[in-house]
């Protein structure tokens, strides 16, 4: 294959062959990507329904009284036909806090919740296995694609739009500043988090760990170049399989990839890749936390990715606003993942100094994977300072 096929879509480069030029000229071309992933990728998603009903189950004070756990049933839908259970935490006590919105809850740990409560923000995670279950042989057998049958979207797509609907929810509650709502997710729930990030533009802070294949990873530096047994990542043809998970996205997506999920095959011909997915969130922020160890995600392919998305933060003159962040440790979603996003969160949403270590693109950046850059005059940053200092040797201090 010629290598330059291997390079990242450029998302500034509009059908005509033209290239967007000025900042306002990003909306029209954002929608025009926006458009085209529905149509090939993640399938048609229903707007948001006018019915939203809600019944408490459940109401306790837990964690020795420092919060307040909620089962919430909300029933949406055409005619309130799409039931799912939601299970709120937040701060004991009536104030507003950053809502933090994440997929499965199956997936997440009571430890985690606490360590994001006691640092001041509340948490909504939503069951999926009634509306949209997670299996090859009933995917479309839940309620949501009942209620919707004219709508192409697959799985990723359908957990994206439970995930919008848990916003409208949280809409009505005090506890809750939806206009400072963070969405989240980890591997499977990381690419429907990316999902409903770039459709829900409520999402202030749009935050996919350990994402990979039809997340924020690179596709093409997955397939045939980083993948199986070269890297060790998912591709997207083995992703995609009849016996794996088809589910996920559209036929399509899986035509461009080998089933064997060892031979390159038309990934160099997909019209997007992870930068535009990553792309389509702004001008609102983007956070990844990833593994260095995570044998699914394409390490290489998701940090390339990333840099070619971080060009349209730098076109848009937001750089701080896109950013990423690797640790030791594999496919897990940890503490430490979430210490980053709740920084981020409370550094672009409430200006609040980094603590932190997660990285953003500065100017004279090392890039690879694609020669476009954003359009001339547009510059990001310089390198930032190191935000410690050494202290001199104890021992070499003069004497009193």
């Amino acid at each position: 294959m010629n290598n330059r096929h291997m390079e990242l879509p450029d998302p500034f480069l509009r059908p005509d062959g033209s290239r967007v030029a000025k900042p306002e000229e990003w909306p029209a071309q954002q929608e025009y990507w926006k458009k085209l992933l529905q149509e090939h990728f993640y399938g048609t998603i229903p707007p948001r329904p006018e019915k939203l009903s809600a019944q408490v189950l459940l109401k306790k004070v837990i964690w020795d009284g420092a919060a307040v756990y909620e089962k919430v049933r909300i029933l949406t839908g055409k005619a309130g036909e799409v039931a799912f259970n939601t299970h709120l935490f937040y701060p004991a006590g009536a104030r507003k806090t950053i809502p933090i919105v994440i997929g499965n809850s199956a997936w997440l740990a009571e430890s985690v919740a606490e360590y994001a409560v006691k640092e001041g923000f509340s948490l909504a995670a939503f069951e999926i296995e009634e509306a949209a279950p997670d299996n090859p042989e009933t995917w479309n057998k839940g309620s949501l694609s009942a209620a919707f049958p004219e709508y192409s979207f697959r799985s990723l797509a359908m957990w994206a739009w439970l995930q919008s609907r848990v916003i409208d929810y949280l809409e009505t509650r005090d506890f809750a500043d939806v206009s400072k709502t963070a969405v989240t997710g980890h591997s499977r729930m990381g690419k429907s988090a990316l999902c409903c990030g770039i459709y829900d533009e409520r999402a202030a802070v749009v935050a996919p760990a350990g994402s990979g294949c039809g997340g924020m990873a690179s596709m093409r530096l997955s397939g045939g170049r980083l993948g199986e047994n070269i890297g060790l990542s998912e591709r997207i043809g083995m992703m995609c399989r009849k016996d794996r998970f088809f589910y996920w996205l559209l036929d399509e997506a899986a035509s461009y990839g080998s089933e064997d999920g060892l031979a390159a095959f038309r990934e160099d011909e997909m019209p997007f890749d992870g930068n535009i997915l990553g792309a389509c969130v702004a001008p609102r922020a983007l956070v990844l936390m990833e593994g260095l160890d995570d044998l699914w995600i394409n390490t290489y392919g998701t940090q390339t990715a990333w840099l070619a998305a971080s060009e349209v933060y730098t076109f848009l003159g937001i750089t701080e606003k896109c950013a990423i962040h690797y640790r030791e440790g594999g496919h897990r979603f940890r503490e430490d993942d979430w210490a980053v996003m709740l920084d981020f969160c409370r550094v672009i949403l409430l200006g609040e100094e980094k603590k932190t270590g997660y990285k953003t693109v500065f100017r004279g950046q090392v890039k690879s994977g694609y020669s476009w850059r954003c359009p001339e005059g547009y510059e990001a940053p310089e390198e930032p300072k190191p935000v410690f200092s050494l202290k001199p040797w104890s021992f070499l201090e003069p004497e009193a």
